[in-house]
């Protein structure tokens, strides 16, 4: 019998067929070469890991509590844990009863499964420009169509998104809701500023849309003004989802995050996380919880503001000395990243390897854009790197734009 080549793109879904690789997760194996300084994944420190107390508090959990935290648990999450949630979410000024929270693995899961609940295929999601590739991964995977609004350094321009909105809804078109990363920005470390947060709500309610907040770096501010700013779900809880981690301020193999939505809302994403893994990860929670009740998290908040807040100036020190004629880039007051622009003609991705090859590596801009802008854009993350590997770092990452400019934008 002949055998024949199985062509697998027939027997995808549609949906199989149009999944598309992380950008970022493509160059993830760099932060295991020491031989190049890394501005490319935003993930924490590991200098920051408590390892010796998550150490102590791991063989305490499964010592002491072995039978549930090595056992399957209940989808919505562990309830204590659900519990300290809705603690955590009272001390940032937003009501939540334990009906309204899911713990997640991760906050892409809770991306994931609110793209999934919320979205038909042909909705519109309005989103940042630049905006979070997970989340856009996410809402792409449930076959939205993504409209960017363009960000100044106040955040997002809530008079452009109105405009906006109007104009596809003269159209005809179906605006479901809004997708936005208020606090510390990722990729462009820009905060929505405190008046535009009540123009924003005040939107969702006059067009009867949701708001997906994604707040992973709440915790992470580095100025008194940062640490005032209240987030969405604060002013309006009914027409906001909102989302929150524990990766960026304990470790992120812990993988527990969460999910806050309005009840009816809550009760939907709950039944399709049943489908996607039954529960999270018991002995990632328990640990969690315990982190908790020891005070851990809460005593290491000062040291990880203080941590971040140097490698951020550093980035910015360094790039004031070092960037070329006609670079600009963004002044975050917490998080993890800088976005920055080069001159016009030049293209962040086409300049990659000669980054890489100097010994350093970014992540160019242009798949954070889904207007297909953003060629001569890249996200620093500062978050990795000591001050010393920053300054090094941007040095020779500069010295590679210099050199493309005064040749061309080729190089």
């Amino acid at each position: 019998m002949q055998k024949t080549e199985t062509n697998y793109d027939e027997l995808l879904s549609a949906l199989g067929r149009q999944l598309r690789p992380n950008a970022i997760r493509k160059l993830t194996t760099l932060l295991g070469n020491r031989e190049v300084i890394s501005f490319a994944a935003g993930a924490p420190s590991f200098d920051t890991f408590p390892i010796e107390e998550l150490a102590e508090i791991s063989a305490r959990v499964i010592r002491d509590r072995g039978r549930v935290a090595l056992q399957y648990g209940p989808t919505r999450g562990q309830p204590g844990l659900v519990e300290a949630v809705v603690s955590t979410l009272q001390s940032r000024g937003i009501a939540a009863k334990p009906s309204e929270i899911l713990i997640t693995t991760g906050s892409q899961q809770g991306l994931d499964l609110v793209s999934r609940v919320l979205l038909d295929p042909g909705d519109i999601v309005m989103v940042e420009l630049p905006s979070y590739i997970g989340g856009l991964i996410a809402l792409h995977n449930a076959q939205a169509e993504m409209v960017g609004v363009r960000q100044d350094d106040r955040g997002l321009v809530v008079e452009e998104l109105r405009k906006k909105i109007k104009g596809l809804i003269n159209e005809g078109r179906r605006v479901k809701c809004i997708y936005t990363i208020p606090n510390f920005q990722n990729p462009s470390g820009v905060t929505l500023a405190a008046e535009r947060r009540r123009e924003l709500v005040e939107l969702a309610q006059e067009f009867e849309l949701l708001i997906i907040e994604d707040d992973a770096y709440f915790d992470l501010y580095f100025t008194e003004e940062a640490s005032s700013l209240v987030p969405l779900a604060a002013l309006c809880p009914e027409r906001v989802i909102y989302l929150g981690t524990f990766s960026k301020v304990l470790a992120p193999g812990l993988r527990t995050a969460w999910v806050r939505a309005p009840e009816a809302i809550s009760a939907k994403l709950e039944l399709a996380k049943e489908g996607a893994d039954l529960s999270s990860s018991m002995l990632d929670q328990a640990i969690v919880i315990e982190s908790i009740r020891a005070g851990l998290i809460e005593r290491r908040l000062p040291e990880l503001r203080s941590f971040y807040r140097v490698r951020c100036n550093a980035m910015l020190d360094a790039l004031d000395r070092f960037a070329p004629e006609g670079s600009h880039w963004t002044k975050p007051i917490g998080g993890f990243f800088i976005l920055m622009q080069l001159a016009a003609e030049l293209n962040a991705t086409d300049l990659l390897p000669q980054a890489i090859e100097s010994g350093v590596a970014y992540v160019p801009g242009e798949s954070f854009f889904v207007d297909a802008s953003g060629a001569n854009t890249l996200r620093l993350a500062f978050s990795k790197e000591s001050p010393e590997a920053i300054t090094d770092g941007v040095e020779r990452m500069c010295r590679v734009f210099q050199r493309a400019l005064a040749h061309g934008a080729g190089g």
